[in-house]
Parts: C-alpha cells; structure tokens; sequence
C-alpha cells in the first residue's frame, strides 16, 4: 500500500507539463493563471474531456479548480494574485487526495471534488478572509496612498481569448491582439450573420488552437514563422472594422475569406505550378 502511495504522488508530479513556468512548487504562476485564461473557452466547450486532452496534468486540474471557484469571476486589480493564492491551496488538496485515495488502491487524475471534502475547503477560505482582513485593518492604520494598478480585463466567455495571437505577440495587449478582439466584439458579435459564423468558428479554432499556441511558447522559431504566416490575415482583416450593418459584415466577411484564400492557396498553387512549367520547358 506505501508504494501505491508513492506512485500516486509521482503520477502527480510526472504530468507533461510538470516543470513548466506555468507552475511553481506550490501552485500556479502568473503565467500559468494566464494560460488557464486562454484555455477556459476550450474548457466550456469540451468539458470533463479538457483534461484528458491535456493528459491529466496537473497544470490543467488547478485550472479546472479554479474555474468552478467564485474567486474566477473577481476582476479586481489584484486578481492574478489571488488567483495564484487560490491555486496553491488547491494544489494541497490535490496531494492529499492523491494520498488518501492510493492508500484504497485509487488512482484518480480528475481535479479534485470540492463537494467531497468542503470542510478542508471552507476553513482554508476562512483563513484567507481572516488575513486579508488583518492585511486591510493594518493598511487603514497606516493611513498610507494607496495607487491601484489599472483593472484586468476579464476573458470574454462568448469568445473566449485569442490564443495564437496572444501567443505569437505575447500579450493580450499587443495591438494585433486588440484588433481581432474589435473586430469580434463590435463587427462580429453584433449582427446574426456574424455571431452565427463565431459559433461555429469557435468550435474548430478551439480544437487545435491551445496546441499551436503551446508550441509556440516552447520554440521561438516556431513563434515567428507563425508571425509571418498570420500577418498577410490580420492585414485583410482590417477591411471588416470598417462594416457597420448586417450586409457589409456579410459582404465584407465573404470577401476577407476569398481574398485569404487566395493569399494562401492559390497563389502558392500558381507559383508552383509556372515553377513546374518553367523547369520542364529547361
């Protein structure tokens, strides 16, 4: 029974992202909240199957944690810290789990079950208020100025983030990143054509999105060529901020996708094809 326990715990540590920056020895990092962000669209979408399709790891289960918290939902300035906070408490949770159910021979790599152990839960959130209430009575004391940072945006959960681009220019802030989510939210979202085509956008971007971004965070050569890959597509997207009404963003939309098309099939196609006529004629 001891070695089942000990392999619990390492199935635990042994996750495909388990020395990652998304995560230190005690939760997640900034970085790591920051992903879960980016995945939370993909989460709503699959469902329990989200962390089989990260392989369990333990990255994603504190995600999962997290999203089914209150605390998810907190658009404060000090979200990211709270978070993080949050994120380590459910990381000892995840170990005691882990130890307790390898002692009956369980091997389970879902997140854990808030409904099966609310005592641990409620006392630990106890202690949390009780500190930061002691934290806000000794910064009223102090009659210090206090400057907040400005507000974090909240991920939008009819869209979700833009993954890649977030990914390929490194934040959420980038301008590329700001113009597709304008684009989104004031062209797109707004009219039935255009939230008809989100929806069903959403479902195949989503598929693979969270891995194309993955890989670039872990090669930078692969981060850049996306970035040359993409920029002919955010360049002919600018045509759509300008559609005000149902019909131009349907006419716009029809032309911004024959013209990708051609950028991206067939002119490839005709320069391969006059590269194979001019070396056959040689």
């Amino acid at each position: 029974m001891k070695y089942l326990a000990v392999f619990s715990v390492l199935l635990l540590f042994g996750s495909a992202f388990a020395q990652t920056p998304f995560r230190d020895t005690a939760g997640l990092t900034k970085n790591g909240i920051e992903w879960c962000e980016e995945n939370y669209q993909l989460y709503k979408i699959m469902g329990k199957d989200f962390f089989e399709h990260h392989k369990h790891s333990i990255e994603s289960r504190l995600c999962g944690n997290l999203y089914n918290d209150d605390l998810w939902t907190y658009s404060e300035h000090d979200r990211y810290q709270k978070l993080i906070e949050q994120s380590r408490m459910y990381y000892n949770l995840e170990i005691q789990e882990s130890v307790e159910e390898s002692k009956e021979g369980i091997v389970d790599t879902n997140p854990v079950n808030v409904k099966e152990i609310p005592q641990e839960i409620e006392q630990q959130k106890k202690e949390q208020q009780q500190k930061e209430l002691k934290e806000s009575n000794i910064e009223l004391k102090s009659n210090e100025i206090i400057i907040e940072s400005p507000q974090i945006e909240e991920v939008n959960s009819e869209g979700g983030g833009c993954l890649i681009a977030t990914a390929t220019y490194g934040t959420e802030l980038a301008p590329q990143v700001q113009l597709l989510r304008e684009i989104r939210d004031n062209q797109l979202m707004n009219t039935h054509s255009g939230a008809s085509f989100m929806a069903g956008f959403n479902q195949l971007y989503y598929s693979f999105s969270p891995i194309i971004a993955d890989m670039e965070r872990e090669n930078p050569v692969f981060r850049e060529a996306v970035k040359i890959g993409i920029t002919p597509l955010l360049s002919s997207l600018v045509i759509l901020s300008h559609a005000e009404s149902e019909s131009e963003v349907l006419g716009y939309g029809i032309g911004v996708i024959l013209m990708n098309i051609g950028m991206y099939f067939v002119a490839p196609a005709l320069l391969f094809y006059g590269f194979q006529k001019r070396k056959n004629q040689i």
